[in-house]
């Protein structure tokens, strides 16, 4: 039986998704940060994503998470990347700030991303990723109960974290699909006593997007985004945007078990583009807090090139 084109491109994530879903899930603190708006900040977990516009683009995004809690995420970042001379090679650049509790992980990571010409206007991207994280820990800042518990004696003092991942992406103008890991290494992390305090684990990802052409002025995007992790659980995001004109973006996101969020993005002009998120947590009734606001902006510079080979108009 012939699969029809426009089921294809969903084909592979659904499979990824029923695979990964047997791995057994254990509840702890997040160690990467968590993003609604992951497509304008897709380069800080799938370096195969490097150059994919076709001309340098510049994207930050501020998340404010769980307002008005004590301790709670606060995370930045700032990315770049573009095409060399030949679409076929891409290079990128993520910074990252997480600030969670008394942790502050900062990052900075290189990617370089390489394409294969599959048929018209699809391509396969394989992309690399490698840099390091500085970790730090002010356990004794923290109100305890028991100010003579020994796990939280010794502070951690800006220990450096080598690391390196990589990832692939099958897309075209109107589809992705991909896979990452963007660290490879398992670091321990000791505080200054040389205790091991806890050590970093694998993430894993899958995601994947299509746009529907409703009319001339009107299209639509499902997007999907898996994350799992060792020993920490696992979060499905599964979302849908309207684009209106190709001017105003609105849609709404659902991370499984976990949070509800409305999302919003107008481009000023086929350069400039903001972008607001608000999530609201469903997975702790009693939790109290304000919810959580995610800021992002994205310009591409204008193509000196007679013929811009790709558009990340869409992703």
């Amino acid at each position: 039986m012939k699969i029809p084109r426009f089921i294809q491109p969903v084909i592979l994530p659904a499979v990824i998704l029923v695979l990964l879903s047997g791995h057994p899930k254990v509840v702890k603190s997040q160690q990467d940060p968590i993003y609604t708006q992951y497509l304008t900040n897709l380069l800080s977990i799938q370096p195969a994503y490097a150059g994919i516009s076709g001309v340098l683009t510049i994207s930050a995004l501020s998340r404010a998470q769980w307002v008005g809690w004590e301790g709670a995420p606060n995370s930045n970042t700032f990315t770049m990347h573009l095409p060399m001379k030949s679409f076929n090679v891409g290079l990128g650049l993520s910074i990252v700030n997480d600030k969670w509790g008394p942790i502050l992980q900062n990052g900075v990571y290189a990617d370089y991303a390489y394409r294969i010409l599959l048929k018209q206007r699809q391509y396969l991207a394989l992309g690399i990723k490698a840099g390091f994280n500085t970790y730090h820990a002010r356990f004794t800042d923290l109100e305890l109960n028991d100010p003579l518990d020994p796990s939280f004696a010794q502070n951690v003092n800006f220990k450096m974290l080598p690391n390196a991942g990589f990832g692939a992406l099958w897309h075209s103008d109107i589809f992705f699909i991909g896979v990452s890991m963007p660290k490879l290494f398992k670091n321990n992390i000791v505080d200054d006593s040389d205790k091991k305090v806890y050590r970093e684990v694998l993430h894993l990802y899958a995601m994947g997007g299509y746009v529907f052409f409703i009319s001339d002025n009107v299209k639509l995007k499902p997007t999907f985004l898996f994350r799992w992790s060792e020993q920490t659980p696992s979060y499905v995001d599964l979302a849908g945007n309207i684009l209106l004109y190709d001017k105003v973006w609105f849609g709404a996101t659902y991370r499984i078990k976990n949070s509800y969020a409305l999302s919003f993005q107008f481009n000023v002009n086929s350069q400039l583009r903001f972008g607001y998120s608000f999530d609201l947590t469903s997975f702790h009734q009693n939790m109290v807090n304000s919810g959580t606001h995610e800021f992002t902006i994205n310009y591409e510079f204008q193509s000196t090139r007679r013929n811009k080979r790709y558009t990340a108009r869409y992703f």
